[in-house]
C-alpha cells in the first residue's frame, strides 16, 4: 500500500483528531490489520524515482544522447506532451 502525505492529514482529521495531529503509527496499523504486509509513503517512491531520472540524465549526458528529458509523474502533462508535442518531440512513454 502506498500512502500520500495529504491521506495522512486527511485521515486523522476524519476519526476526530486534532487538525495536524500525526496519525500515521494508527494508519499503518489500520491498514496492516486490513490485510497490507507493507505501507510505503508516497514520498519513499518519489526518491526513487528522482534517482532513477538523475541516472539517466548523467547517461545521456556521456552518451551525447537525447536531450532534453521531459519527465512528470501528472497523467494530465503526459496526455498535453503526446497531443500538443508528439510530432515535434520523441516520446518515451
Amino acid at each position: 500500500m502506498q500512502v500520500a502525505p495529504a491521506v495522512r492529514v486527511a485521515i486523522g482529521e476524519e476519526f476526530g483528531l486534532e487538525p495536524g495531529s500525526i496519525s500515521t503509527g494508527k494508519m499503518v496499523a489500520a491498514l496492516k490489520a486490513l490485510g497490507f504486509e507493507h505501507v510505503f509513503d508516497t514520498n519513499f517512491g518519489a526518491d526513487f524515482t528522482i534517482m532513477e531520472e538523475a541516472t539517466e540524465f548523467i547517461e545521456r549526458i556521456q552518451k551525447g544522447e537525447n536531450l532534453p528529458i521531459l519527465t512528470s509523474c501528472c497523467p494530465a502533462w503526459v496526455k498535453l506532451l503526446r497531443a500538443q508535442l508528439s510530432r515535434q518531440v520523441k516520446l518515451s512513454i
